[in-house]
């Protein structure tokens, strides 16, 4: 029989499932909804985009206004302190520990446990339309020799939200470049250039678009206007029910014969406003626990197609899903995990400011826009800049 819900007592979950292709909300509100009758406490998930959840976390010391939880990709567990994380206690630990899971140092920041990972994943790949590509161009130099034919069918070869940093990163690593070097910010040097001078190159040509990755990008897509973008695992789902058996998926195409690497990320909760240390911990840590259990994992993996942390439940989506699928979780081995750092909101708003106008404006404009929005970034956090200083 079904608790009755104390709507008195309120969970809060902030979350960045957003737009139409993200079918991620479908299971976290499912979720919510389940332990809300099971349990007799609301849970109330809270949807917004990604840059104001990130404003909004990144806020949370000074507004004094976080949520009891929130659901995050990796990187964001760098806020700690900004963000007043509580640290997950062992508990929790010795629960992801059981899976035989080594998940936990992917939300960890300098020693410390402020998130739990719930999925992973979170990796760029290229998705095809196999009526376009009979299979994945394996090469930015196959993607220009077909692109002058495609081009005149008045189809795009290749696009993606290439205005966003994360999209951004396969050129970086291509050409050897990462955001951090030892720690420190390590990115406005000859990589970058050489990496944002390649993607002018692409888009002057009229092999490469960037398109909004919340709407454009996947409806042109859809509609055959492009023949394949760079997206993340985490809109195989939608992809998958639009296109069907026309959706290829393949890893990302090289640049002048290096290998382009993707980040991965874990995703799952973290705790900010100190919320561990309020009269709602036990409750908190008990949808903790009920999002890690196999019964939750399963969901994941089985209604939206994500990506479970727990390696049991993994292993046995493997015995039944599609081959493209199995291709697209496989593409996870050769990304690397996003850096877990303080330093990174001052990075991505960066690399962000200068792809903005690198299409329009060209290198050099986007290049000193990302040196002068870092240097400013680190005037407004007196903490960070004395690291840098250091």
């Amino acid at each position: 029989m079904r608790e009755q819900t104390d709507v008195s007592r309120e969970l809060v979950i902030w979350h960045e499932f957003d737009g139409p292709g993200d079918t991620s909300i479908e299971v976290l509100e499912q979720l919510c909804r389940e332990y809300s009758q099971s349990h007799g406490i609301q849970v109330t998930p809270k949807v917004m985009n990604i840059s104001e959840l990130e404003s909004r976390l990144y806020d949370v010391a000074s507004t004094g206004d976080g949520p009891h939880m929130a659901f995050v990709p990796a990187d964001m567990t760098g806020f700690g302190m900004r963000s007043r994380y509580s640290i997950v206690p062992t508990e929790i630990c010795n629960l992801v520990e059981s899976f035989g899971s080594e998940s936990l140092v992917s939300m960890q920041l300098e020693g410390q446990q402020y998130g739990v990972p719930v999925l992973k994943g979170n990796h760029l790949v290229l998705y095809y339309n196999n009526e376009i590509y009979p299979e994945a161009p394996a090469s930015w130099e196959e993607i220009r020799e077909s692109g002058t034919e495609l081009i005149s069918k008045g189809i795009t070869p290749i696009a993606g939200d290439f205005e966003q940093p994360y999209w951004f990163i396969p050129f970086l690593t291509a050409f050897g470049g990462w955001p951090l070097k030892e720690g420190r910010p390590n990115f406005l040097n000859d990589e970058m250039k050489l990496a944002l001078q390649f993607v002018y190159d692409q888009a002057e040509a009229g092999l490469l678009e960037s398109m909004n990755g919340s709407i454009e990008l996947l409806e042109r897509f859809i509609a055959g206007e492009v023949g394949a973008i760079v997206c993340g695992e985490w809109i195989f789902n939608y992809l998958d029910g639009q296109l069907g058996q026309k959706l290829g998926v393949g890893s990302l195409p090289s640049v002048q014969g290096r290998t382009s690497i993707s980040m991965s990320s874990a995703i799952g909760l973290v705790y900010p406003n100190d919320s561990l240390e309020s009269e709602l911990r036990e409750d908190i840590l008990s949808f903790t626990s009920f999002m890690l259990s196999e019964a939750s994992q399963w969901a994941w993996g089985t209604q939206v197609q994500r990506i479970p942390i727990h390696p049991v439940v993994l292993e046995q989506l493997m015995d039944t899903v599609s081959y493209t699928r199995r291709e697209l979780i496989s593409l996870q081995k050769g990304s690397r995990y996003i850096p877990i750092s303080p330093y990174m909101n001052a990075v991505w708003k960066s690399i962000q400011a200068g792809l903005q106008l690198l299409l329009q404006q060209g290198v050099s404009i986007a290049f000193h826009t990302m040196e002068q929005t870092y240097w400013n970034e680190l005037k407004q956090d007196n903490s960070l800049r004395e690291k840098v200083e250091q």
